[in-house]
């Protein structure tokens, strides 16, 4: 069903690839939004969780990967569904 991960369909740690982002960068750029603040801290919640990944692009946009497949763009003012 997961694409993938391991156990429960989490992503195991050491099976990361690409260029991952710290939770802290992506906060960082946030800037002073509250409104972003908040959709970045929620965001982060499942990549802390083990359920997602943030990946830096070369263009400095940012990728939310998901265990189950979907994959989110996150760029200075939007958020688009890739897949």
């Amino acid at each position: 069903m997961f694409r993938i991960g391991g156990v429960n369909g989490k992503i195991a740690r050491n099976d990361a690839c690409g260029t991952l982002a710290s939770v802290d960068e992506v906060v960082a750029r946030a800037g002073d939004d509250p409104a972003k603040s908040l959709v970045v801290m929620y965001l982060s919640q499942f990549v802390n969780d083990g359920y997602a990944e943030w990946h830096a692009r070369d263009d400095g946009d940012l990728e939310l990967r998901f265990v189950t497949g979907e994959i989110f763009l996150l760029a200075d003012t939007t958020m688009t569904r890739l897949a």
